[in-house]
């Protein structure tokens, strides 16, 4: 197996994968890399080791092509850094491009590309289309970049339709002051630590989007990503029409440590954030053997999840606020290797 700027295949994070193509951890299988040509040749050989550990060496030639065309299209196109990953389960590996370029595909852009592909973009995506069994975009996290991915299929089949693309829904708006629902709950949350809820916050986008493209790719193996999804979107909703969001959103974007809010809340709100707690350590123990790529979070992370979730249906009962009281810092984020 190769290396890969001090990152080995053989080091013990690289989970050995059973037979059958189990789900297997693949979380921390990303590779960083240069906006230079060479990058190209690195991400086909770092793809192939990845996936042939894994038990997938029928999918590295059709994985070759694809990330092929991932990588030069963002080297072309788009903004360093640039950051391939391979997601998703064994069953079903998903290779990741990452880059900092805020133009998202959508329909407009693949509507551009004619019959015969003219340009380089056209073509690359044509090619990423005919490896793929599904493929798609959709805006990352942090609101500045964009992923493109896709799941290589057995072998190309050329007569792939390149309108046939998942579209991620975009991020949600920031979240402004809006009034208070006529039916509300107050919730108060005192001390909150505001980085590391960011820190939270990043985390569930991600295990969201892992558990919305596992339901895109394998609806009946696993229900519970469908009765998460659902519950989330109802979260989204709630926290729509509640006033008070827009204090924290404030307070991260300005690295606060601390801060102290109330928020006046659907009087739906502290059921769904029971369920939504419910679900999340079912998910957890779920996929604590099936392993999805969003791990677990850390152990501070999965403290104020319960902290806060369980604030907003401890007040929905008339209790008084319970200040946090645990860590207030970043948490390390998983390791990203680079290219030298």
């Amino acid at each position: 197996m190769g290396e890969y700027g001090g990152c080995r295949s053989g080091d013990p994070w690289f989970h050995q994968c059973s037979r059958g193509h189990r789900a297997v951890l693949l979380t921390k299988r990303s590779l960083a890399l240069p906006a230079e040509p060479p990058s190209v040749r690195l991400a086909r050989a770092w793809v192939a080791d990845v996936l042939t550990e894994v038990g997938r060496a029928d999918l590295v030639h059709t994985a070759q092509l694809g990330v092929s065309e991932l990588v030069t299209n963002a080297i072309l196109h788009a903004r360093p850094p640039l950051t391939i990953s391979v997601r998703g389960t064994a069953r079903h590996p998903r290779i990741e491009v990452l880059d900092h370029s805020p133009n998202a595909l959508h329909p407009a852009t693949l509507a551009a590309v004619t019959d015969d592909c003219p340009t380089t973009y056209g073509r690359g995506l044509a090619l990423v289309a005919m490896n793929a069994a599904q493929w798609g975009s959709e805006a990352d996290a942090d609101g500045v970049g964009k992923r493109v991915w896709f799941e290589p299929a057995p072998e190309m089949h050329e007569g792939a339709d390149l309108f046939d693309v998942y579209l991620g829904p975009p991020l949600d708006e920031p979240s402004v002051a809006v009034p208070p629902p006529e039916d509300s709950v107050s919730v108060v949350l005192l001390n909150l630590p505001a980085r590391l809820f960011g820190e939270l916050r990043r985390y569930h986008f991600e295990l969201r989007r892992e558990l919305r493209l596992l339901l895109f790719s394998d609806r009946d193996r696993f229900p519970i990503a469908a009765e998460i999804t659902e519950i989330f979107s109802a979260a989204d909703a709630e926290r729509r029409a509640a006033s008070g969001i827009n204090r924290l959103d404030e307070a991260i974007e300005r690295g606060r440590s601390t801060v102290d809010l109330e928020y006046a809340v659907p009087a739906s709100t502290p059921h769904t954030m029971r369920r939504l707690q419910q679900v999340l350590e079912e998910v957890y123990r779920v996929f604590a053997d099936e392993h999805l790529l969003a791990m677990a979070p850390r152990e501070p992370l999965r403290e104020l999840q319960h902290w806060y979730f369980n604030e907003f249906v401890r007040q929905g009962r008339g209790e008084a606020p319970r200040p946090w009281h645990g860590a207030v810092d970043h948490v390390e984020p998983a390791r990203v290797y680079s290219v030298s």
